[in-house]
């Protein structure tokens, strides 16, 4: 393994996809989670989705989420991404004050019909509208390609259609790629081989790779460092592991995000952000869902911390 960055981002997701799949909780409990968040130095989170609330009905307050958040975010440097599927969710967005758009869009057709009611070409054509509103607006456009490491419907996908898909939408006007292990499928070496060949199609444009991990069979902090050894810059993950597609059988949830800084922080890779107190913030996410969360470290403690050491 070669030596990692001095840094990386971690972007904290919670609060979307964390709590998209759970049963709707109070805008102060969102809140108290967002706060032990920035507490914790987190500083780049996806806040929530501009998505129907009868589909998604844990969302429905994404307007009034982004305006309480709005003053705080702005006083910590905090970077909120919306996610949106489409024009009329990217401007309900930006209305809100959100002007980092998180657009999904699938590799297999399948699930993009399943998740967003429209097959993939669509969807690419529904991108290219709202990277050119975003523009008009002064926001930035990141797309995540979902089932970029398999699907729940059709089981592996072509990595050919991923850097295909993956360059479409950098021709476009895309500032990031996201790679989203929707279901948990990928091992440590295609997720290395996948975010190098997309790092490929995106150099001569200058933009960036990250991932999206679900831990569903136990690879999710494997998988980020190998992400991460390859050349992507950010990894997503969340509180407890929290997390889930409501559109994808099998989706468990996101890798923890105290796993996965835990262990970027004990090999001497920066994220900023301080483990003591995102165990904290998994407390308060705890009592917020009503269940105990997976999180290890959250259970054992860091490595070595003082209480733990033998005497």
């Amino acid at each position: 393994m070669r030596p990692l960055p001095a840094s990386i981002t971690v972007r904290d997701v919670t609060l979307r996809d964390g709590l998209q799949d759970e049963q709707p909780i109070d805008l102060a409990d969102k809140l108290a989670v967002f706060e032990a968040l920035i507490d914790a130095g987190v500083r780049d989170l996806e806040l929530t989705s501009f998505v129907r609330p009868d589909r998604v009905p844990a969302m429905a307050d994404a307007g009034q989420f982004a305006a309480a958040t709005h003053e705080a975010a702005g006083d910590a440097g905090v970077v909120r991404w919306g996610l949106v599927l489409n024009q009329r969710g990217a401007q309900r967005a930006l209305d809100a004050g959100i002007d980092h758009l998180q657009f999904v869009v699938s590799i297999s057709d399948e699930h993009s019909r399943r998740n967003a009611g429209a097959g993939v070409a669509e969807r690419l054509d529904d991108l290219a509208a709202v990277v050119a509103d975003a523009d008009r607006s002064q926001a930035i456009v990141e797309v995540t390609l979902a089932t970029a490491f398999g699907c729940p419907y059709q089981g592996p996908v072509d990595v050919g259609d991923v850097t295909a898909t993956a360059r479409t939408a950098i021709d476009q006007g895309v500032r990031g790629i996201g790679l989203a292990d929707t279901v948990g499928t990928g091992v440590p070496t295609e997720v290395a081989a996948l975010v190098e060949q997309v790092i490929d199609v995106g150099a001569p444009a200058g933009v960036p790779v990250g991932v999206h991990l679900h831990d569903t069979r136990g690879l999710g902090v494997a998988n980020a460092l190998a992400a991460v050894d390859a050349g992507a810059t950010r990894v997503d993950a969340s509180l407890g592991g929290l997390g889930g597609c409501p559109f994808a059988p099998g989706a468990s949830g996101n890798v923890s995000v105290e796993d996965v800084v835990h262990a970027f922080e004990a090999m001497d890779c920066r994220t900023g952000i301080d483990v003591a107190r995102l165990i904290d913030a998994a407390t308060i996410a705890t009592g917020a869902v009503g269940r105990a969360l997976d999180g290890h470290v959250a259970l054992a403690g860091p490595r070595f911390a003082p209480s733990t050491v033998p005497t």
